[in-house]
């Protein structure tokens, strides 16, 4: 068969193209770590602030389904601290610096991170939004919120 019989052939065959997004992973997405960030602070945090070491913990915690399993275990003593691969996240630094510039967290000494007003704004946002975000609200809500300062730097020292 030749190109030209080829080309006849393929023609006479139904076919159509749907678009499709091109998936990017959530926790390189700014805005998703800003929700995460924002979230965090009002479910999880006692008066709205918490150490950027317990942020990138819970950050890490979110991430993924085998994270949550995995600080499941960790708190319920199934799971050895040493045993979960707990990292600094850069993208949820960048997250960070962009909620700073945007004012919606504020720093009290470069180590705590505090939910601003238009944080606070953003949040109730998220939260009244049935279907954003869900199954990491339900996780912060029931799970996440239980971890304390002092158990998130023994996890991301080990």
């Amino acid at each position: 068969m030749d190109n030209q019989e080829l080309l006849n052939y393929l023609v006479d065959i139904p076919f159509t193209f749907h678009q499709r997004p091109t998936p990017l992973e959530p926790q390189f997405r700014v805005i998703w770590g800003l929700s995460i960030l924002v979230l965090i602070l009002y479910i999880c945090s006692r008066g709205k602030k918490s150490s950027v070491s317990r942020l990138h913990f819970l950050s890490w915690a979110v991430r993924s389904a085998e994270n949550r399993e995995n600080l499941i275990e960790l708190l319920e003593n199934r799971h050895s601290p040493l045993a979960a691969l707990v990292q600094y996240d850069p993208s949820f630094d960048r997250a960070i610096k962009y909620a700073l510039a945007e004012k919606l967290v504020e720093t009290d000494n470069g180590k705590t991170i505090r939910l601003a007003p238009n944080g606070l704004t953003l949040v109730q946002q998220i939260i009244q939004t049935e279907n954003c975000l869900k199954e990491e609200k339900d996780f912060l809500t029931q799970k996440a919120v239980l971890v304390t300062e002092t158990q998130a730097k023994i996890f991301l020292t080990n």
